[in-house]
């Protein structure tokens, strides 16, 4: 062998041991590359499933603000309700004096005229006590008087 073979089967030896490196090298590349890939489609996922729950967050942040403004809405609701009936509360209150008050000016009045039908009856009483006595007093002189008209005939 000479030395030009040898230089030549040396050669072909570091090509071989070369190539050999670089389909090592290739493979680990094309490893990492898949890798890199199923990572690339893992965060890629991941992004997705993010971005739907931003956007179901967001949803239902809205229906948060939705339900804050009806709620507000209720309040002022009610608040417009409890005044109405603190006011016809104290009208009712109000209505309640004056029924009171007309029924003691009523009780008043019956009193009044309780005592007034008393005085009538006994001035009723009286009267007719006196037309009786007048009645038999006039009677007693008419007769008188018819029983001495023959004496004057």
């Amino acid at each position: 062998m000479t030395d030009l073979e040898a230089r030549r089967q040396a050669l072909e030896e570091e090509l071989a041991r070369t190539a050999g490196e670089r389909d090592v090298q290739r493979a680990a590349t094309e490893q990492k590359a898949q890798e890199a890939e199923a990572q690339t489609a893992e965060l890629q996922r991941t992004k997705t499933v993010f971005e739907l729950k931003e956007a179901e967050l967001q949803h239902k942040e809205a229906e948060l603000q939705d339900k804050g403004a009806e709620l507000q809405r209720e309040k002022a609701t009610v608040a417009t309700l409890t005044g109405t009936l603190e006011a016809k509360g104290k009208a009712l209150e109000e209505k309640e004096v004056a029924l009171q008050n007309a029924e003691a000016a009523l009780k008043k009045k019956e009193n009044s005229l309780s005592s007034l039908e008393e005085a009538a009856r006994v001035q009723r009483e009286e009267a007719q006590k006196r037309i009786a006595g007048e009645c038999s007093k006039f009677r007693c002189c008419w007769v008188l008087a018819v029983r001495s008209l023959p004496s004057f005939l």
